[in-house]
């Protein structure tokens, strides 16, 4: 009864391993960017998945638009905005905040 609970151990400590590793933080990834696709509101700064830098103008339902240079808007989903851009002084003082223990 030992002998085969031992020759399955190796094999539980690998799907442990793989869960750990892979399937976990894919999960976190996954939640981050849902949370920050519900958070898109005009007048933040985003980055698409292909590299667009730009404003976004409006949000409306499924679609948002966003200003890539003044007067062109484009159509866009939320799933195409790769990430926020965070304004360097708002970076500064989140920077300066941890420094000083706030």
């Amino acid at each position: 009864m030992v002998e085969s609970l031992s020759g399955l151990l190796p094999i539980v400590i690998i799907i442990a391993a793989f869960y750990f590793l892979f399937i976990r933080p894919s999960q976190a990834r996954k939640r981050m960017q849902s949370q920050m696709q519900t958070s898109l509101v005009p007048g933040v700064r985003v980055m698409t998945t292909s590299g667009i830098f730009g404003t976004i103008s409006s949000v409306e339902g499924e679609v948002i638009h966003v200003e890539i240079a003044p007067n062109v808007v484009i159509q866009m989903l939320p799933a195409a905005v790769g990430r926020v851009i965070v304004p360097e002084s708002a970076e500064a003082s989140n920077g300066d905040a941890q420094e000083e223990g706030i």
